[in-house]
């Protein structure tokens, strides 16, 4: 038979919201976060005056650019610091900007028109070109 311990759900309870407080601290920056690798990721505090980036088009073209230019042996991989062949990354990047070309069209800047499919022909010229170089076994 089970006792009941009215401490015991008060605890609980008293545990978890003190979790929960902790967690929007964190959210929110109020205290450093230790990261899983040995660093800590600080939060900003509102009077911190550093500028605000300003986002704009490049910053979806930009990352899908590099992705491709990476695929075709272009820029080298991330992990190995080597150029590396993945066609598959490759083709999947100038997937994405085709599909940005389309579903933007209309809407884009004459800069961001010529951005956009400066980024296209280049990865289309390297894709094709890496494709015909032979296949190392």
């Amino acid at each position: 038979m089970q006792q009941n311990d009215p401490g015991h759900g008060s605890h609980e309870q008293e545990s978890s919201g003190q979790r929960r407080e902790e967690r929007e601290r964190e959210t929110r920056g109020e205290e450093p976060i230790e990261l899983p690798g040995g660093g800590v990721l600080q939060g900003e505090s509102e009077d911190e005056s550093r500028p605000e980036l300003e986002l704009g088009f490049g910053d979806l073209v930009r990352p899908f650019l590099m992705m491709g230019l990476t695929g075709v042996g272009v820029l080298p991989h991330p992990d190995s610091g080597r150029p590396a062949i993945d066609l598959q990354a490759a083709k999947h990047a100038i997937g994405v900007l085709e599909l940005l070309a389309e579903r933007s069209e209309g809407h884009r800047s004459d800069e961001e028109s010529q951005m956009l499919d400066q980024a296209l022909f280049e990865l289309k010229m390297h894709f094709v070109e890496a494709q015909r170089r032979p296949k190392k076994e």
